[in-house]
């Protein structure tokens, strides 16, 4: 039998050996899987263990941001030493403070500085019905961007006309580029509005292309119908205020667009949580399976982006892979996006944008697949998804440059038409759908509905000068601006900048407002262009009431190639040597 007076010193060691089990290193998982915690890390600014190469990750996409930090869905504000209080939004004065309300605190209303307020998030609802779709796209030097109906350019002033602000009067010396936007393109659907016209799924009503639902004898299709009704009613997409939401796998809520013409855009707003994971199918002839038909089926995930087509045959269906697959890191949108399909059914091709960046072109797809022009939403995941603003209109056949600073010139304006065409020389001015334009042949007038995009001369694009108490607010759907708030009051916000002067704003159209004044690209972590490289900081260390939100023992987080996790850890001295009792 062992001594007492060894059992003890060998217990210790291996109570030592256990608790030093206990939490596992870091560990690198195999696969392209990006880390959901980086965007929580983001948000409490705390990232800098996470090493990003300079220009990402090999063969990735890079997706610009329209709308930094959403991942908290209901209202709250952050102060700038890092709380964040959920609650409601009552009231703003630039020199009193920020008004805020919660149900747990006494008083019930409580006024924050206005220089202790970082940020002011609002609950991610919906444009309101008055909203309007803008086809006018500004984008400012310092990288601000806004919508609007193009009215006129002269006097150094470029004139919108928004449902958000009335006109908007833009210093062109600000303006980098201008997509006009000019054109008298069909809508054919804007919505969703109601529940008419959609059919919802759950995975469980049989897929079944319309053209064999049609040629079934009368007591089979009655059959069919019954037995999809019933499947309607279990979970599926739910329709509220203009937005499909879903928290279901297999869910499935489409329509048919029967009016789309050969050339069309399919837009949507879309925003998850936690993993993304939808299949979108169009021109399709099933609105309740996503493979038994026949079309075409986009998947995106997290990091990847899959385009198939699906062909019905002798009772079953039957898919293959268009193309390559495409890599991406769709967590870096931080939950929030607008997409894009552009098909050209002469030209055979269909084409990809996120947030308004060419992600993929796919070319050449022979005849497109028969059938059916129906657009299908399929959810592949019990993460929540939101889908809203679903437009589908004529498309023009125009794409946005890969890599747009190359056509920045320091002397002359640069104008892309539709037809890939180019143009260099001067801007002079915009009226009455005109684009006057001053080149080596002499002065003309261009017809707007021909111009894509204009890129301006680098030399005659200024800087925005600083301005004390500069605010950034940004949009809902999509745009920002930088703007020194002077009152708020009755769901109108007045303000003044560099860029419009002095203008009042519908509160509706905002969905953040950042007070420290950083720009969209900068609270989102990243440019378009660039993937800025954080590191630990000397005596870093991530405070101990935080650690589970950031690195959820139970949950194992893959890590994508190209990173690195480095942990600024101090080495732990040496444990002292036991000495046994005499």
């Amino acid at each position: 039998m062992m001594p007492m007076k060894r059992v003890i010193p060998v217990f210790a060691l291996l109570l030592i050996a256990s608790l030093a089990e206990a939490v596992p290193p870091p560990r690198l998982a195999k696969g392209p899987v990006p880390v959901p915690n980086i965007v929580l890390a983001k948000q409490l600014n705390i990232n800098r263990g996470f090493i990003i190469p300079q220009n990402g990750i090999p063969g990735m996409v890079n997706i610009p941001s329209k709308n930094p930090r959403r991942a908290i869905m209901e209202e709250h504000l952050l102060t700038r030493s890092g709380e964040t209080f959920s609650g409601k939004f009552l009231g703003y004065d630039p020199v009193k403070g920020l008004k805020w309300s919660h149900p747990d605190l006494l008083p019930k209303v409580i006024e924050f500085l206005p220089d202790r307020v970082s940020r002011l998030n609002f609950k991610m609802d919906p444009l309101p019905a008055r909203a309007k779709h803008h086809t006018c796209q500004v984008e400012l030097s310092n990288g601000d961007t806004l919508a609007g109906d193009l009215l006129r350019m002269e006097n150094g002033k470029l004139v919108l006309d928004t449902w958000y602000a009335g006109e908007l009067a833009i210093n062109t010396a600000h303006i980098k580029s201008l997509k006009p936007g000019f054109s008298t393109a069909k809508v054919f659907f804007e919505g969703p509005k109601d529940a008419k016209n959609w059919t919802f799924g759950n995975g469980q009503n049989a897929g079944v292309p319309f053209g064999v639902i049609r040629n079934m004898p009368a007591a089979q299709q009655k059959l069919f119908k019954e037995r999809a009704a019933q499947a309607a009613k279990r979970p599926t997409w739910k329709l509220a205020n203009g937005t499909f939401e879903s928290t279901t796998s297999s869910a499935t809520v489409g329509r048919e667009m029967k009016e789309s013409p050969d050339r069309s855009s399919t837009e949507f707003d879309l925003e998850w949580t936690g993993s993304l994971n939808l299949y979108i199918n169009f021109l399709t002839d099933s609105l309740t399976s996503y493979s038994q038909c026949n079309g075409y089926c986009l998947r995106l995930t997290q990091s990847y982006i899959y385009l198939y087509r699906y062909n019905f045959n002798n009772g079953a269906g039957r898919g293959g892979r268009v193309g390559n697959n495409v890599r991406v890191n769709l967590a870096s949108l931080q939950g929030s996006a607008r997409v894009a399909l552009k098909m050209d059914a002469k030209k055979q091709t269909v084409a990809l944008l996120i947030n308004g960046a060419l992600i993929q072109k796919w070319e050449n797809l022979g005849n497109f697949a028969d059938g059916g022009k129906g657009l299908l939403f399929s959810s592949r995941t019990t993460n929540r998804m939101k889908l809203s603003r679903i437009r589908v209109s004529d498309w023009n056949g125009n794409l946005p440059e890969a890599n747009p600073e190359a056509k920045a010139d320091p002397k002359n304006d640069y104008i892309l038409f539709n037809n890939a065409d180019h143009m260099t020389g001067e801007l002079t001015g915009i009226a009455n759908g005109k684009l006057y334009f001053t080149s080596d042949f002499g002065e003309m007038a261009i017809g707007l509905e021909k111009v894509g995009v204009i890129y301006r001369a680098t030399e005659r694009v200024k800087a925005i000068p600083p301005v004390p108490g500069m605010a950034r607010a940004t949009f809902k759907g999509e745009g920002g601006l930088a703007m020194k708030i002077t009152g708020w009051k009755d769901g109108k916000i007045t303000a003044t900048s560099p860029h419009f002067g002095e203008a009042a704003f519908d509160a509706a159209v905002f969905q953040s407002i950042d007070f420290t004044g950083k720009s969209t690209r900068q609270a989102s972590g990243a440019s378009p262009t660039t993937n800025p490289s954080p590191r630990i900081e000397p005596g870093f260390r991530i405070p101990r009431q935080l650690q589970q939100r950031i690195l959820p023992v139970p949950q194992l987080r893959k890590i994508p190639n190209g990173l690195r996790l480095e942990l600024n850890v101090r080495p732990r001295p040496a444990d002292p040597k036991i000495k046994p009792r005499r």
